[in-house]
């Protein structure tokens, strides 16, 4: 930061009359030599800067697991209806990471581990309150979308949850819908999880999945039927018919950029 004097602000000298022109020494000279900062004595020392308290870290477990096709996980096969499934899938975890600027899929890890999925399962349990919900459905609340963010991360491990990358304050559960605060141990971990993966996306070394791999749409013949209703085929003398979707309570993507 640099001090320019002005007439006004020039130091004072022994010689009430310098004529700074006629002077041998510049104003920058005679600013350098005259001013003397003073040291601040213990009483007039600078305030400490306030103390901001640091995000508790977890030690979070490093389970042994391998990366699958998420069809091992979510899809048997079969066609039979919107619930079909079937024992000898895998209990693995689904994680769909979405740009939240686009609303597209740009990655996904299908991971086969008992452990990470046992893991997660009991850490979202524990940690769900149903008092702790953001805001009430069909009232005048305003709605509480999961925070802005980089990525949308929709994770199955039994229950299907949403949070924002990186922001551990809330969560989704994702089949109705609703926010409701907490969730930072669950979410963390799987921030934990996902770290490597996700600078590898932005280092443009993955390439973006088949939409058609999510969750949403391989679970039960696609959980997008949940919001959006399905379409159920019929059989001899039945006709088809549309299943009736639940609509959301929150935006899937309220941050998506035109």
């Amino acid at each position: 930061w640099a001090f320019e004097s002005t007439p006004d602000q020039s130091p004072a000298t022994n010689d009430e009359n310098v004529n700074v022109e006629n002077n041998d020494a510049t104003v920058d000279e005679i600013v350098d030599e005259e001013i003397i900062i003073p040291e601040a004595t213990d009483d007039e020392a600078a305030p400490e800067a306030p103390v901001v308290p640091e995000k508790p870290e977890y030690d979070y477990p490093d389970f042994e697991y391998k990366i699958v096709n998420a069809k091992d996980i979510h899809y048997c096969g079969c066609n039979k209806g919107p619930h079909s499934s079937h024992a000898d899938l895998i209990d693995g975890v689904t994680i769909d990471i979405y740009s939240h600027k686009t609303g597209k899929l740009v990655g996904q890890l299908a991971i086969d581990s008992e452990d990470i999925f046992r893991y997660i399962s009991k850490q979202i349990s524990s940690e769900f309150d149903y008092n702790a919900q953001t805001f009430e459905p069909d009232t005048d609340d305003e709605v509480v979308n999961l925070p802005k963010g980089d990525y949308r991360i929709e994770v199955y491990a039994g229950v299907w949850f949403s949070y924002t990358y990186g922001n551990n304050t809330m969560f989704e559960l994702t089949q109705c819908t609703l926010t409701f605060y907490g969730g930072e141990i669950a979410t963390g971990y799987i921030d934990y999880l996902i770290a490597d993966y996700i600078a590898e996306i932005e280092a443009g070394n993955v390439e973006a999945p088949d939409p058609e791999m999510a969750v949403s749409k391989l679970e039960f013949n696609g959980l997008e039927g949940y919001w959006y209703g399905h379409w159920i085929e019929g059989g001899g003398y039945l006709p088809g018919y549309m299943w009736e979707g639940a609509g959301r309570f929150t935006e899937r993507f309220p941050y998506v950029e035109e």
